[in-house]
């Protein structure tokens, strides 16, 4: 596949020669592949793969703008937590636009399906459409706002308790060596979702009532995260049974060839 081609650039607009984008940032994708060497599906776990998604999506220039922001959550919360179990961090403005533009390519990309379905929800499509608009605008520094979109994110790799769902298929090990980027609606709450190895980042763009997070919002400008004394009562969560049903049926299906391929290189 080449690694450029010409078209239109999905953040500013302009016909240019497109990058091959990540969803999730290459410096997960990096890490996730350490230490067996190999990323695998849990649609088709005998089949490895050596990088994560990604799609022809923005330009240069546009590019350059969301890896600024990579590189520093990168190096203030990635890797500080997952390399050296540091759980507080203080943050700055560079949180909400990594996070804005990290859940803006799920969205972007979601949308050309949601939107040529006549089934979807025709209130929440244009909550995601609206949403979609403010924050293309804030990536492009044409808002300094946005509006009434939430980010939060919660650390999900020291999980202790989980209300009716059985902690002895191991969530935190699980969730800390996956990956997922997607966007999802439940009644009025609609939202992108995204797993980083153990880091739950979401984007809410509508929230029903009954919605509720402890230490986990990300304020628009400045403020601290830690990675304790966190909670929430959500319809996220079944987005992480959803995740266990499908890493332990991919379990059942993985070849004992490819188990052992996966010790030898675990040893």
């Amino acid at each position: 596949m080449p690694k450029t081609q010409i078209g239109q650039c999905a953040l500013c607009g302009q016909r240019k020669e497109l990058q091959l984008s990540h969803i999730i940032p290459k410096f997960v994708g990096r890490k996730l592949k350490s230490p067996s060497g190999n990323i695998r599906s849990t649609q088709q776990p005998n089949k490895v793969s050596q990088d994560i998604e990604k799609h022809f999506l923005l330009c240069h220039d546009c590019e350059e703008l969301f890896s600024a922001k990579e590189r520093w959550f990168s190096n203030a919360i990635f890797s500080p937590y997952q390399d050296h179990c540091k759980i507080e961090f203080d943050y700055d403005e560079s949180l909400t636009y990594f996070i804005i533009s990290l859940s803006w390519r799920s969205l972007y990309l979601d949308l050309k399906e949601f939107s040529s379905n006549p089934k979807f929800n025709q209130d929440i499509l244009g909550t995601l459409l609206y949403s979609e608009k403010i924050m293309r605008d804030y990536l492009l520094g044409k808002r300094k706002d946005i509006g009434t979109i939430e980010n939060h994110v919660f650390f999900l790799d020291r999980i202790q308790s989980i209300q009716g769902f059985d902690l002895s298929q191991h969530p935190s090990i699980a969730m800390h060596r996956s990956i997922s980027s997607y966007t999802a609606y439940d009644g009025r709450t609609s939202f992108t979702i995204s797993n980083l190895m153990g880091i739950l980042v979401v984007t809410f763009y509508s929230m029903d009532a009954n919605e509720h997070w402890v230490n986990t919002k990300i304020e628009l400008e400045n403020g601290t995260i830690k990675a304790k004394n966190q909670g929430m009562t959500s319809i996220v969560g079944k987005e992480i049974q959803h995740w266990m049903n499908e890493m332990n049926g991919a379990q059942k299906i993985l070849s004992e060839k490819q188990q052992k391929k996966i010790q030898e290189k675990l040893l």
